[in-house]
């Protein structure tokens, strides 16, 4: 699933990407620092779902949702405002976007916003009803030892069949997908756990031992842990 940035502040751009990628890593989050810069992503990428700041350089929020929404009919639009504005709102009702979120934007809240598309959406990220209970069951159970026979027994099918459904519509492997969600929570704990040990952290993200889990994340994300660690220290 493709998902646009839209504002003039970088940092908040970063703080939405690194929410949305902590619960969706696979998912391929561009971002725009003014419209102009927007349009041009979605002329060159399919976009499903975007953000955007009222407050703009030149064109404002409003209005570049508009012409996204004539142009790219497909696309859902979030408008992110500092301000609580009726006016506002209700421009961005008219605008027919999906909903309205306020600054600083609260992380429950945004999720609210992603599931409420998902669930009017579920053929973008899942054009089946197996494939969406196999990632819930990986968001759910990423900690546990979890394989994809297991899933399939469960709902039931079988796990060659639903590996090629799986494959195709996700774009990547079960154990793919399995290991970056397993990485990305990974990284939560090692920024948000400062006094976990790797080991520990290794376990909670699901992995049988440390060194599988420093393999896998140096795979992932070219470095090692410690070292990842060493970078992020707040």
């Amino acid at each position: 699933m493709n998902i646009l940035l839209v504002d003039d502040e970088y940092l908040e751009i970063e703080q939405l990407r690194y929410l949305i990628q902590g619960k969706y890593p696979l998912w391929n989050i561009f971002g725009a620092e003014d419209g102009v810069s927007a349009w041009k992503v979605t002329e060159e990428e399919s976009i499903q779902l975007a953000f955007i700041d009222i407050r703009l350089p030149g064109e404002d929020g409003l209005k570049l949702s508009e012409r996204l929404k004539e142009k790219h009919g497909g696309i859902e639009i979030v408008i992110v405002s500092a301000h609580q504005d009726f006016s506002y709102a209700k421009r961005a009702i008219q605008a027919e976007v999906l909903d309205y979120l306020v600054k600083p934007v609260i992380e429950q809240e945004l999720f609210a916003v992603i599931e409420k598309y998902l669930q009017e959406h579920k053929h973008v990220v899942a054009k089946s009803a197996h494939i969406h209970y196999v990632i819930k069951q990986i968001e759910s159970r990423f900690s546990e030892k979890l394989s994809l026979q297991e899933i399939a027994d469960e709902i039931p099918v079988s796990a060659s069949y639903l590996s090629h459904l799986f494959s195709e519509e996700i774009g990547s492997t079960f154990q793919e997908y399995l290991l970056t969600y397993r990485i990305h929570q990974a990284k939560q704990l090692i920024t948000g756990q400062a006094g976990w040990s790797m080991s520990r952290i290794a376990e909670a993200a699901g992995f049988s031992s440390q060194h599988h889990f420093s393999n896998i994340f140096k795979k992932i994300e070219g470095m090692t842990p410690s070292r990842y660690k060493e970078k992020n220290k707040k």
